[in-house]
């Protein structure tokens, strides 16, 4: 099934400069439907040659359970967790900037989905946002 693409942004424009920093994401809404292990949501986009270097994510709470259980992985369609994984920001409405070691510096050789997957379901799923920002540069052409 195709991911339900949860992102507005606009196309990525002139890339100016190599390594020129460039920032791409924004804040998405969630769905309680989004919040299943079978669930795939495309939060942004990044062009062809976008090398990645360090993300920001901070999610409302998205489990309302006492004993919460939600866990999300954010990647892309060839490593689910390619750039955060098993993280339980989404069960107290935390934030974190620790991007995963197979993400970092990591070049997308054609534009490509960031796709929110979660790990593990929601103890009790309540939809809410996740404010995204996958930071990096462009590679030399």
């Amino acid at each position: 099934m195709a991911p339900r693409v949860a992102y507005s942004q606009p196309q990525a424009g002139g890339q100016g400069f190599a390594r020129t920093k460039k920032v791409f994401g924004g804040t998405v809404n969630l769905l309680t439907t989004d919040l299943v292990t079978t669930a795939q949501t495309a939060i942004c986009r990044v062009p062809a040659g976008f090398i990645a270097t360090g993300l920001f994510a901070s999610a409302s709470d998205m489990d309302t359970n006492g004993t919460p259980t939600l866990a999300i992985n954010i990647g892309d369609s060839g490593s689910a967790a390619r750039l955060l994984s098993a993280s339980t920001i989404g069960q107290a409405g935390t934030s974190t900037s620790s991007i995963a070691t197979t993400g970092s510096y990591y070049q997308f050789t054609a534009d490509t989905d960031i796709l929110l997957q979660p790990s593990t379901n929601a103890a009790t799923a309540a939809a809410g946002t996740l404010t995204f920002y996958l930071e990096g540069f462009m590679a030399n052409p």
